[in-house]
């Protein structure tokens, strides 16, 4: 799973780090944290976000799919995440805000998933468990039965 770092503008408020103890990134990635936790638990997770330096670059090569989530300010990092795994011949999904508001502008993406979590994301969660592997062709999966 994996949170592209924001591109700098005045709503990051980085420049307020300073004045803060400790304080080192903006918006915690509660979406991508609360998928982690719904995925069954023999799945291995991982869960990158890229506004802190990676200590290991080699990591996208492992095995399996990707998740990734952003805000539309991220699109340009979104894309180059998919890019990279797609290097490597793995699927990648997207979920959030972004795709859900405008699923077109992330044409790259092997799945989009648009909407809250619910049917979307167990049908998401089967197809990637039955294949790993990229579609032949990009998958649109929109929440019809929100999560409870």
């Amino acid at each position: 799973m994996r949170l592209p770092r924001y591109t700098s503008y005045f709503g990051t408020v980085e420049h307020a780090y300073p004045l803060t103890d400790g304080v080192q990134a903006f918006m915690p990635p509660q979406g991508l944290l609360l998928i982690a936790a719904y995925l069954p638990a023999n799945w291995p997770v991982r869960f990158i976000d890229e506004k802190h330096p990676c200590r290991h670059p080699g990591r996208l090569r492992m095995g399996g799919s990707r998740v990734v989530s952003g805000r539309h300010i991220q699109r340009q990092q979104m894309n180059d995440i998919c890019r990279r795994a797609h290097a490597f011949d793995l699927a990648v999904a997207i979920g959030g805000p972004s795709v859900s508001a405008c699923p077109g502008l992330l044409s790259s993406f092997d799945y989009l998933h648009v909407g809250e979590l619910g049917d979307a994301t167990n049908d998401l969660i089967a197809r990637l468990a039955r294949d790993p592997s990229r579609p032949d062709q990009q998958m649109v999966l929109k929440t019809a039965i929100a999560w409870r």
